[in-house]
């Protein structure tokens, strides 16, 4: 039997010029090949997403991503609504609010070793390096803080709300909660913060529950139960944040309608943030319709491109 010969469009080639703009430049890379030709079809389908009012828009996020540089990209996803929750790591809020507080990340040459930064007191994240000083004003002015919430268990979403609300600087809670937009982190304990909300509990009535965030994602996006709502994701990393929307869409049974990944990992290992997102459908997790994108790319690369081509 023979096969059905599948439609070919011929190579173009990109073109650039003088004093194009980002939007010009994801434009020619659809004639690309390769992984440029994917970072324009994620466009294309985020494009679709932003433009869909019946859809719930999330962003998954993992990683450095703070001490890569990318938090204005960040903190412009929220400023601009081009979301509508956010899931995200522990590590990405403490990093966060590091900066919030007052320190800084910095870059590191690759010849200094990595005894000499130990020595110096300098944390290392591939060439970036969060001094441990930036730790010692994060715990000053958390513990300075949860006196302020409220003393009661809360789910990790409802605390980092509280954070928020608190806050009279600039940086991802504060910003979600002027917009009152969700923030989920379902894996809050493994990061600085959440040792710093542990410590704090044993001694208050403040406690931070993060498996009530799984009620919450559920009854944020899924309460009303219209058939009309659809649900779409960008995930930067992978991750719990990742696999958090997806199983609560699995478990609604409201597969995502848009997904589109900007990853590093390789699927071949069986880990979440190396597999595709098509290999969500075969759980239940991704519409098989649902409009994708899998752009395997560094982060600090592709993110900022595609959000700049949005704007």
């Amino acid at each position: 039997m023979s096969k059905k010969k599948p439609k070919l469009k011929k190579v173009k080639h990109a073109s650039i010029w003088k004093d194009m703009t980002v939007n010009e430049l994801l434009d020619e890379y659809q004639h690309t090949g390769f992984t440029g030709k994917e970072l324009a079809n994620a466009r294309k389908v985020m494009k679709a997403m932003a433009e869909d009012k019946d859809c719930i828009k999330f962003v998954t996020l993992a990683g450095a991503l703070i001490p890569g540089g990318l938090k204005k990209v960040i903190h412009t996803m929220i400023e601009e609504e081009l979301i509508d929750g956010i899931i995200l790591t522990g590590a990405m809020l403490t990093h966060d609010l590091i900066e919030a507080f007052g320190e800084d990340h910095f870059h590191v040459p690759h010849t200094v070793t990595d005894y000499e930064l130990q020595k110096q007191e300098l944390n290392r994240i591939y060439n970036v390096v969060v001094p441990t000083k930036g730790y010692r004003v994060l715990e000053d002015g958390l513990q300075a803080l949860f006196p302020l919430l409220p003393q009661e268990t809360m789910s990790a979403s409802k605390f980092i709300n509280e954070i928020g609300k608190q806050l009279n600087v600039k940086c991802i809670a504060k910003l979600a909660a002027d917009k009152n937009i969700p923030i989920f982190c379902p894996s809050l304990p493994d990061s600085i913060l959440g040792f710093q909300i542990w410590m704090f509990s044993n001694l208050h009535k403040l406690k931070v529950n993060p498996a009530l965030d799984q009620q919450d994602l559920l009854d944020f996006t899924w309460k009303n139960d219209d058939d009309k709502m659809k649900v779409g994701a960008l995930i930067v990393g992978g991750g719990v944040p990742k696999h958090f929307l997806a199983l609560a869409a699995q478990i609604a049974g409201k597969a995502l309608d848009y997904a589109v990944q900007i990853t590093m990992d390789r699927p071949e290992h069986g880990g979440v943030s190396g597999a595709s997102v098509k290999e969500g459908i075969s759980w239940g997790k991704v519409n098989e319709k649902a409009k994708t994108a899998n752009v395997v790319s560094d982060a600090t690369i592709a993110l900022p491109l595609l959000i700049a081509s949005l704007l």
